[in-house]
């Protein structure tokens, strides 16, 4: 039987090894490095790169006919079953874009957002009343705490009394990682992936196909997390309507944190405002924090919402008001009691998680990328990490283009 070598003679098998390595690997000279240690095949990290990315243009090719197919409303959903439970959490994370024609490397690099979303099946179990109603013992651990936070805004612990205007650290570094997953949370079964550098305008019918190719707007429950940003909210009401719009908790926790070290002065005081506030946010008493929240305000001295903003960053009075905002504009989504009572999940972390997996490929000091290329890589990524075996298949499926020939090291040493 025949190798059924592609018309570059590439075998197909070879071509799926060239492709896996370099989505799964953090660079492309690591995924050269993988190949040549575990396979024999000797390929340059360059044309490596070429391969990754015309699969990535065909994937990316494959997303937008997708996108059209829902826009013309003649998508059809690829899954019969009904999921028990539809998941659909959205997020950013970050990266460098070259600037345009200024070839490769740092040149005109800016730090970009590329946006994110997971859509997961899940297992459901209601409970009769609310299965936790005490506020988990994990956020009453001030160190935990303060690892939590700093790993997803860069804030430092109660006791400094500024905020930095930057994350310190790497926001997809978090303590998340490391929560106690014994506590009852829906089972995710499968996961797949949408992503691209293109506006959020152009990322919700993205976003929207996927999930009705999941047949997601069919699911006997429905759930949408974000962490708060207008964006997603924005993008929840337009193509997710019939989904339980929910805030992740843990972001409530930093902005609570924040407001905490704006309002108080001294950890001790400071980290009691911020338990009293975690606790009422998990049992559903948001309307209870932005009443206390606006009293610290105003003793400080209320002001116009057209000075708050002449304000600098750390003034307590501009962070109070920045906080406030957020808890009234995101407390119908903050009905922690119910999620939980129905079974439906309360935090982000699995997408804290993913972006972190996105970030590992394309975030780095040393990554630029152009806009195109970005785009490419992202598209091999998420197809990559894709629990329904989408990139196999489209190995299996695709038209092969001409590339230059591989050598094994064995072929190499006999030539």
């Amino acid at each position: 039987m025949g190798l059924r070598l592609s018309p570059h003679n590439y075998s197909p098998s070879v071509l799926g090894k060239i492709v896996r390595s370099s989505a799964r690997e953090p660079s492309f000279q690591e995924a050269s490095d993988v190949l040549e240690d575990l396979a024999e095949l000797t390929i340059s990290p360059r044309q490596a790169s070429h391969i990754a990315h015309e699969v990535g243009q065909q994937l990316q090719v494959q997303r937008d006919q997708q996108v059209e197919q829902f826009q013309a409303h003649t998508l059809q959903a690829h899954v019969e079953t009904r999921p028990a439970l539809a998941v659909v959490e959205v997020d950013g994370g970050r990266l460098q874009i070259r600037g345009q024609g200024e070839g490769p490397g740092a040149h005109g690099a800016s730090w970009c957002e590329d946006k994110i979303a997971m859509l997961a099946t899940a297992a459901i179990i209601p409970s009769d009343s609310d299965p936790e109603p005490d506020l988990p013992q994990c956020y009453r651990d001030r160190e935990y705490v303060e690892k939590l936070i700093r790993g997803m805004s860069g804030a430092g612990p109660m006791g400094e009394t500024s905020l930095p205007r930057e994350a310190a650290v790497d926001p997809t570094v978090s303590a998340v990682d490391n929560e106690n997953e014994s506590r009852q949370k829906p089972e995710l079964l499968v996961r797949t992936y949408v992503a691209t550098m293109r506006s959020s305008e152009q990322f919700g019918p993205m976003v929207a196909a996927a999930a009705r190719s999941r047949n997601f707007m069919d699911a006997l429950n429905r759930a949408f997390v974000g962490d708060g940003s207008a964006w997603i909210w924005k993008l929840q009401k337009q193509y997710f309507p019939s989904f339980e719009a929910i805030v992740d908790f843990l972001h409530v926790l930093g902005h609570l944190f924040a407001a905490a070290k704006a309002a108080a002065t001294g950890s001790e005081a400071r980290w009691e405002l911020f338990q009293g506030w975690a606790e009422a946010c998990w049992k559903g008493q948001v309307r209870q924090v932005i009443d206390q929240l606006r009293g610290l305000r105003d003793r400080l001295g209320p002001l116009p919402d057209a000075e708050v903003g002449d304000l600098d960053n750390d003034d307590p009075r501009r962070i109070l008001n920045q906080e406030i905002n957020y808890v009234e504009h995101n407390q119908e989504r903050m009905d922690y009691p119910r999620y939980r009572q129905q079974g439906l999940p309360w935090t982000s972390s699995h997408m804290e998680s993913t972006v972190k997996l996105f970030n590992r490929r394309v975030k780095g000091s040393e990554k630029f990328w152009g806009q195109s290329g970005a785009e490419t890589i992202l598209q091999l990524r998420a197809a990559f990490l894709s629990e329904d075996d989408r990139l196999d298949k489209h190995m299996k499926t695709r038209s092969h283009s001409p590339f230059r020939s591989y050598k094994t090291r064995k072929n190499s040493k006999a030539a």
